[in-house]
């Protein structure tokens, strides 16, 4: 929420991002509160963008993280392609959890504060030639790092 991205699609969209703060909060409470046997995965992709060729370029070529610390851009397809992987998924560690989505070449921190975890390892930064190898190191009930 400190980042200039944040800041600036904020204040030129009417608050639209802080919005969407209220709303991921209403779904992780909806959840943790009902106890519900349904389940939710929040994707924040990086930046919107079509690839030139307007092809899925598959898992070989993303990143996961978490925490909202880094970001990126990726491509409506593989965000699609993603959405669905997850929702086909029975993968406990998706469950009731908030990643971060972007290509891997393009990965920066959404704060200047974040810069050192581009390679410090204190944030995973996940990565797999296959779906299946991409979200194996998804953390259930992650949501923001706190500082």
């Amino acid at each position: 929420p400190k980042s200039l991205g944040y800041i600036f699609t904020n204040v030129s969209v009417g608050g639209i991002m802080d919005e969407k703060r209220k709303g991921e909060q209403r779904v992780f409470s909806a959840f943790d509160e009902a106890a519900s046997s349904s389940s939710f995965t929040m994707i924040r992709p990086g930046g919107l963008e079509e690839p030139k060729t307007n092809e899925i370029l598959g898992p070989s070529t993303l990143e996961i993280s978490q925490g909202d610390v880094l970001t990126g851009i990726v491509s409506r397809a593989d965000l699609a392609e993603v959405s669905v992987e997850i929702a086909l998924s029975s993968a406990a560690n998706l469950r009731n959890t908030a990643l971060e989505l972007y290509y891997t070449d393009s990965a920066q921190p959404c704060e200047g504060r974040f810069k050192s975890f581009l390679s410090s390892g204190e944030i995973a930064r996940l990565h797999g030639g296959t779906y299946e190898e991409l979200f194996r190191g998804v953390q259930p009930n992650i949501d923001f790092y706190q500082l």
